[in-house]
């Protein structure tokens, strides 16, 4: 079977001031397990990161942070801890 045979996936992109509420709504109605963050380097956006279900449960829901503030970057420099 190939890829195209298994089906197709939608990519949902967030950027970095984006909050995890937008994030988790996103993935949500989207219904995907993560959101992939893009950022403006040197007039381009690229990829630089990518937040998980996980991301949300473990690192924002669990130890009560404020996930109307927390931003998209906030979890990434998190990561990078």
């Amino acid at each position: 079977m190939s890829t195209a045979e298994a089906g197709t996936y939608e990519t949902v992109v967030i950027e970095r001031d984006d909050t995890a509420l937008n994030a988790a709504k996103l993935m949500r109605r989207h219904r995907v397990a993560n959101v992939l963050i893009i950022g403006e380097y040197n007039g381009a956006r690229i990829p630089v990161g990518i937040i998980t279900e996980r991301d949300l449960v473990v690192e924002i829901m669990a130890p009560e942070l404020d996930y109307t503030v927390i931003t998209a970057g906030d979890i990434i420099d998190l990561h990078t801890i």
